[in-house]
């Protein structure tokens, strides 16, 4: 199964994401995400062994634990590939060390059990968009907001349907 670890979003954030997304419609070609599948990925695990899923829980329960939920608020948007091609996201403008934090405890966890994933460097953003076409160059200016982070889950997806699908497999709360 294809799994990842992400940070989920209260209303807050999730409503002001949607607001900035809405915008884009009107200047940006690309694909969308829609609000349901807005989160904040802490490591991408690829595909997983059923059996080793449960191990992927225990890390994150571990990891969660010593951490307290964090405000943050949404900055500027940002994009990652090629102009005629991005991924085109919204990252935050405080909280930095918190992220750094839960991506480094949640990592540190994986690591500890033998789980691999994708150690890329760690950027704290919602994708928004991909395929963006912003050779353009003039982007909104993205909706502001201020949330908490309380939850963390594990994640399956599946790709091979007309848009992705998430199911939680696990939330796990920040200081339980």
């Amino acid at each position: 199964m294809r799994v990842f670890i992400a940070a989920e979003l209260p209303f807050e954030l999730t409503n002001a994401l949607s607001h900035t997304s809405a915008l884009l419609r009107d200047t940006v070609k690309g694909r969308y995400v829609g609000p349901d599948l807005f989160h904040v990925t802490l490591a991408f695990l690829g595909e997983v062994p059923g059996a080793l899923v449960d191990d992927a829980v225990t890390s994150v329960r571990r990891a969660c634990a010593s951490l307290s939920p964090f405000d943050t608020t949404l900055g500027s948007l940002g994009t990652f590939g090629r102009s005629s091609s991005a991924v085109l996201w919204q990252g935050f403008a405080s909280g930095r060390d918190d992220w750094a934090r839960l991506a480094d405890s949640v990592r540190a966890e994986l690591r500890e059990s033998g789980l691999a994933f994708d150690d890329k460097g760690f950027i704290p953003h919602v994708t928004l968009m991909r395929r963006a076409n912003v050779q353009r160059g003039l982007l909104p200016m993205p909706a502001i907001e201020r949330g908490t982070i309380d939850t963390v889950a594990v994640f399956s997806s599946d790709l091979t349907g007309a848009r992705p699908r998430y199911e939680a497999i696990e939330r796990v709360w920040l200081g339980s």
